[in-house]
């Protein structure tokens, strides 16, 4: 099922305040005055479908010194019921679209003009790449302004068939050709650079084989130093064998010269102990001779002494020990005396009878403190002098006993001494006799000395010839580190060959396969150029010319609808330029009549839209025709002939706009349209059956 529209509202759009137009079934006329506002609903219309389109302003639309304009749009497409809303918005830059949206089976989106858009041109079964088109395929099926067509007809003829090309869809054929010729223009250009690319092929095949040349030279100069080089290493190997035995000799000898440093230190060790022998024997003798005898008997008695002496000490000490203690304790008897009488003094009531104490009772007991006190001191006055004269005795005591004690000193150094002198005539024994053994020792290591040096004289050549084969061996190393830098020298040569080879071989591959490259973008070229331009040539010829003779055939079926019968007759050349015929001779477009060129226009459009309607059998605006002005110039024959033209266009939704009264008797339903002021407005009238005139 094709496309309907139900209703639109306008909001301040054009000379529209508030205006609802409901649009009934069957044909529609929208009449009223020139001015009133008919084109107004038309172009709201269009603004719903596709919004502003490049180029048109939204001030064209957006009622004078309103801020903002909404048109509301109402139609059914296969059943389903939609809603375009869409809104203009005036700023300091200008008026814009502000607002968007879609509304499919009561479900409401949001979305930007140019989804929106996409999204209308796919439920009208138009062609994505008529997203970019303007409006230009609605334009020339449902809705052409008449004076636009008379302009397609007055364009010249290759921008005509531009027009059509884009109108039919087939542009892109001319699309094709375009960037056929860019695409030429970029695979010659890839040729030339594939040319130069092989333009050193040979010569770099040549440079190969003579790398190659050069690489055998190589292998064979790293095969003579690798030769050399194993002789030189056998001869290093031998000098290092001779060299190894004669460190084996040189390091007896050092064996030797070691032993003879090792036997000397040891003859010094052995004269410097037999000096200290000698001296330790002659401090040994003298102290034998200085040695003084030592009396046991005077010994003992002084110990007797010393104990009987410490026996006393410690009566002595015992009775200075008790005077002290008797001391101590009169004078704590004094203290308890001296703190009952204190006590006394104090007591006024026996605590014992509770009875007063009388004052001569106090005077009784401090009389007797008093005697006692008085015997305590005369006591310890006593003892005092009993503890003086122990005192000095003690001192005396002390004395004698230190005395004493220095003599068992003395006595005890001298016993010593006697048991050392013992000790130190046997030591001198020993001395005497590790003397004469270190003096053996000392001949038996001078001995050993003279045989280890006759020993290391006969290995003194050996070091001689050491040196002689040591500089013969860094000789021979530097030989052969030499062959080996060559070696390695050539084996770097012959490893940066290889790559060179390897590079130029693969830039030989690459340039092999770019020459192949070469040859098949040259077929392609030649192909592309020729066979596959002149099809699209020939297709884009054959479409045109079926296009052409189906357009040709509908113009004049409805050209002679329009006019005169037999007065004049119409075809379409190749440049789909309209040809008016008055029997035989061509009249041009501008010396035609005004109802002509109209009829010509009107055949045209009609023509036009039954032929894309045709060619795009998917579009949902088959059904849809808007006639604007259509009788433009018409005579009243030309006026009556309507009726048959939309009889014969037998349209599911036929809108037409038009200021000649006439025609209301030939559609279903009339909206007219009445201004006031600067506001339109629409209101439907009752349609009154009208005689048909011969």
């Amino acid at each position: 099922m094709n496309m309907k529209f139900k209703k639109i509202k306008l909001i301040n759009i054009r000379s529209y305040k508030n205006q609802e137009v409901v649009f009934p079934e069957g044909s529609l006329l929208l009449a009223g005055d020139i001015g009133s506002g008919k084109t107004s609903i038309l172009l709201a219309i269009e603004y719903a479908l596709f919004g502003l389109q490049p180029g048109q302003k939204g001030a064209s639309l957006l009622r004078n010194n309103e801020q903002i304009g909404e048109v509301t749009l109402d139609f059914e497409i296969a059943g389903k019921a939609m809603t375009i809303e869409r809104k203009l918005k005036r700023t300091l830059k200008g008026v814009s679209n502000e607002y968007a949206s879609i509304t499919i089976n009561n479900e409401k989106r949001e979305s930007s003009i140019t989804e929106i858009k996409s999204k209308i041109v796919e439920l009208l079964g138009y062609p994505p790449e008529f997203v970019k088109k303007n409006n230009v395929l609605y334009r020339y099926t449902v809705h052409t302004a008449q004076e636009q067509m008379k302009q397609i007809i007055l364009e010249d003829s290759e921008t005509r068939v531009n027009i059509l090309r884009h109108v039919f869809g087939i542009d892109k054929y001319k699309q094709i050709k375009n960037n056929l010729s860019i695409l030429l223009s970029d695979l010659k250009s890839d040729s030339k650079i594939l040319l130069g690319e092989i333009s050193t092929l040979e010569k770099d095949k040549e440079n190969i084989e003579l790398r190659k040349s050069s690489l055998k030279i190589l292998k064979d100069k790293l095969l003579v130093r690798k030769l050399e080089l194993g002789e030189r290493t056998r001869t290093k190997e031998l000098l290092e064998t001779e060299l190894r035995g004669l460190e084996e000799k040189i390091e007896e000898k050092r064996v030797f010269e070691r032993e003879i440093e090792k036997t000397r230190i040891l003859i010094s060790t052995k004269r410097e102990f037999l000096d200290s022998l000698l001296k330790e024997e002659q401090e040994l003798k003298q102290t034998i001779s200085e040695a003084k005898p030592f009396n046991e008997e005077v010994y003992t008695k002084l110990l007797n002494e010393i104990k009987t002496k410490k026996s006393i000490f410690e009566g002595i000490n015992s009775e200075n020990i008790n005077i002290i203690t008797k001391c101590n304790f009169f004078e704590q008897q004094k203290k308890e005396i001296l703190s009952k009488k204190e006590r006394i003094f104090k007591i006024d009531i026996c605590p014992t009878c509770l009875q007063d104490v009388p004052s001569h009772h106090k005077h009784n007991i401090l009389n007797e403190t008093e005697n006692k006190l008085s015997e305590i001191k005369r006591n310890v006055e006593e003892l005092e002098l009993q503890r003086k004269e122990l005192s000095k005795k003690i001192e005396r005591q002390k004395q004698e006993i230190n005395e004493l004690e220095e003599n068992k000193i003395k006595l005890e150094i001298l016993k010593s001494r006697v048991e050392h002198l013992e000790k130190s005539k046997n030591k001198l024994f020993d001395l005497e006799k590790q003397k004469r053994i270190i003096e053996e020792d000392q001949v038996f290591l001078t001995k050993r000395i003279d045989d280890l040096k006759e020993k290391i004289l006969r290995y003194s050549p050996f070091e001689t010839h050491f040196e002689k084969k040591e500089l013969e061996l860094k000789q021979a190393a530097l030989e052969e580190r030499k062959v080996e830098i060559t070696i390695a020298e050539l084996e770097k040569e012959l490893e940066l060959s290889h790559k060179e080879i390897s590079l130029f071989e693969e830039a030989t591959r690459k340039k092999e396969e770019s020459k192949k490259q070469l040859y098949r973008l040259n077929e392609m070229i030649d192909w592309l150029s020729s066979k596959f331009l002149n099809l699209i040539d020939l297709t884009e010829h054959n479409i045109l010319l079926k296009l052409r003779n189906e357009f040709s055939g509908l113009f004049r079926k409805w050209f002679l609808m329009l006019v005169q019968e037999g007065s004049l007759d119409s075809q379409i050349d190749e440049s789909f330029t309209p040809i008016i015929l008055q029997r035989e001779t061509e009249m041009e477009y501008g010396y035609l009549s005004g109802g002509e060129r109209t009829a010509v226009a009107l055949a045209y459009r009609l023509a036009l839209n039954q032929t894309i309607n045709s060619l795009m059998s998917k579009i949902k605006t088959k059904g849809l025709i808007i006639l604007d002005e259509p009788t433009d110039g018409f005579s009243e024959t030309q006026i009556n002939k309507i009726r048959d033209i939309l009889e014969e266009l037998n349209a599911e939704q036929l809108i037409i706009v038009s200021h000649e009264q006439k025609i209301e008797g030939f559609v279903d339903n009339v909206l007219k349209v009445s201004k006031e002021g600067d506001t339109s407005f629409v209101e439907q009238i009752v349609q009154t059956p009208i005689q048909e005139t011969d």
